[in-house]
């Protein structure tokens, strides 16, 4: 009896030291203050309807998170992102909180100790944020040297658009997150991500460092001008671009642009903006298309506020989202949205308006991952309707003259007769030697250019997507004061088709095949 006692008690013990071991890893750090364990948030029921001033609902505050980084007393968890973000090859722990007494959002970094196991917090960072629906962090290698930053972004409630950038840095064998970055603005912020060399990402090299881009309007410098701007959004805009200084570890401007907006009636801003979301989401709603695809393939998004849904269409796919939550802002709105396939993926539509057809969109995602295609969402869209994308080019009451001549109805051929086309009022049919191709298009007018855009039926198309038109000229000969003279003018019946890459604001020339057209005699 005694030979099985004895095994029994010691294997006890060795089981109560275990137990006593793994709680003091995780829960027992040295000092005086109160700790306890992650507190999960677990809120009301939200409705879509509720009210846009209850500060505490959130849909990252419906998801429970754990740590491992401890809490203090009157600390509330709300999320937790795991990045390395001291280059030692470990993963630490990023967390936002909320303080009691307080109702912004807070960051704690935390870095782990190999050799312990334990988190040690760094000085906990106060943000300018109460609603984590506008608010969104991650990390990212922002100067290229293989060092994730802490980049935190987001609508803040006085309306204007915050980034912030840190990265951990020593002094004194001390750990800190170190500020490089801080930028707000009435506009968007985003950071520009360029492509890295293979050997960036073999870690054989450091690699290009992004740059920040801010984009705010030019405010008028007297009262007047300031009326003005409350009833137009034809205001110049500056655009900022802040590039990384190495010498002073600080994002600093490095250029700054002067862009005039679109003319915008007042009347017409005062209707879309006239501070309430229902209006400006009536606005969104409808199908738009995006102006300037590098991959040759128009991106969609369509809104629909009534049915609270999201629509992304690219080629044969679509991706639905749940429109949860809007805020507007100086010059647009901003919106939250949830994969309706994938709850877990929160999507922020950063939307500006620029005239009463186009918008500026930014997207942002919330799956603690860096997803580069993203970006290819980002730009202007125009909106899709017969009268505005597909419609009347009109200028001050004149239609444009390209336009009025494509639309006469008259066959348009190249000089070797390889291909025609003929225009209606909305669409166009194109033949070649093997092939029959049509499709809609539109005319207006970008810059100084008259500029010609495509959107076939088919997948691939015979044309490009945009062109700049211009008449060909010809020589005449008449009779001036009984004499012979040669006289060059438009010719009408001829048009040459420059292929061009569209902006915003302007055209540029692009690669492709230059067309002239003559019209076939009627």
């Amino acid at each position: 009896m005694k030979s099985k006692t004895v095994p029994l008690l010691f294997v006890l013990a060795a089981a109560i030291l275990a137990a006593v071991f793994f709680i003091s890893r995780r829960f027992v750090v040295s000092g005086d203050k109160s700790l306890t364990r992650a507190k999960i948030v677990t809120p009301k029921s939200y409705s879509s309807t509720g009210s846009e001033n209850d500060l505490h609902s959130s849909s990252l505050e419906s998801e429970k998170y754990e740590t491992f980084v401890p809490l203090f007393s009157g600390e509330t968890l709300i999320s937790t992102l795991t990045i390395d973000i001291n280059s030692d090859g470990y993963d630490d722990e990023v967390i936002i909180i909320r303080k009691a007494g307080s109702q912004n959002l807070w960051i704690v970094a935390a870095l782990i100790d190999p050799e312990t196991g334990f988190y040690e917090r760094l000085d906990p960072i106060q943000t300018e944020f109460t609603r984590t629906r506008t608010f969104s962090y991650s990390g990212m290698d922002v100067i290229g040297d293989h060092q994730n930053a802490l980049v935190y972004q987001g609508l803040a409630d006085d309306g204007n658009y915050i980034m912030k950038i840190y990265l951990c840095t020593t002094e004194h064998n001390r750990s800190k997150l170190e500020n490089i970055g801080d930028f707000s603005c009435d506009g968007t912020v985003f950071i520009q991500q360029t492509e890295r060399s293979e050997s960036y990402a073999l870690a054989m090299s450091k690699g290009e460092s992004f740059s920040v881009w801010v984009y705010k309007s030019d405010k008028p410098e007297n009262s007047e001008g300031e009326a003005a701007a409350k009833n137009s959004v034809g205001q110049n805009q500056i655009q900022q671009e802040y590039k990384w200084n190495p010498v002073n570890r600080k994002y600093e401007l490095a250029r700054e642009i002067k862009v005039t907006a679109g003319r915008l009636a007042a009347t017409e801003l005062s209707r879309i903006q006239d501070g309430t979301v229902e209006t400006f989401a009536s606005f969104l709603e409808g199908l738009w298309y995006k102006t300037s695809n590098t991959d040759g393939n128009i991106r969609y998004i369509y809104f629909n506020y009534d049915n609270n849904e999201i629509v992304q269409l690219y080629r044969d796919t679509q991706e639905v989202y749940e429109w949860e939550d809007s805020k507007l802002r100086h010059n647009g709105i901003y919106l939250t949205a949830v994969n309706a396939d994938i709850m877990t993926l929160h999507r922020r539509f950063d939307i500006a308006l620029v005239n009463t057809d186009e918008i500026k969109i930014t997207l942002r995602d919330d799956i603690n991952l860096i997803i580069s295609e993203n970006t290819l969402w980002d730009g202007n869209y125009k909106k899709m309707n017969m009268e505005s994308a597909f419609g009347d080019a009109t200028e001050q009451g004149e239609e444009n003259e390209f336009l009025k001549i494509l639309r006469q109805g008259a066959l348009w051929q190249t000089a070797d007769s390889s291909v025609a086309i003929k225009f209606s009022d909305f669409g166009y049919s194109l033949t070649t030697e093997v092939l029959e191709e049509n499709g809609i298009y539109s005319v207006s007018k970008i810059g100084t250019y008259n500029v010609l855009t495509f959107r076939s039926d088919f997948d691939n198309s015979v044309m490009g997507t945009a062109y700049s038109l211009s008449f060909g000229t010809k020589t005449i000969t008449e009779t001036v004061k009984r004499q012979t003279v040669e006289r060059t003018v438009i010719d009408y019946d001829t048009i040459i088709f420059t292929p061009v890459k569209v902006t915003s604001t302007d055209c540029f020339a692009a690669e492709g095949r230059t067309y002239t057209f003559t019209r076939e005699a009627q």
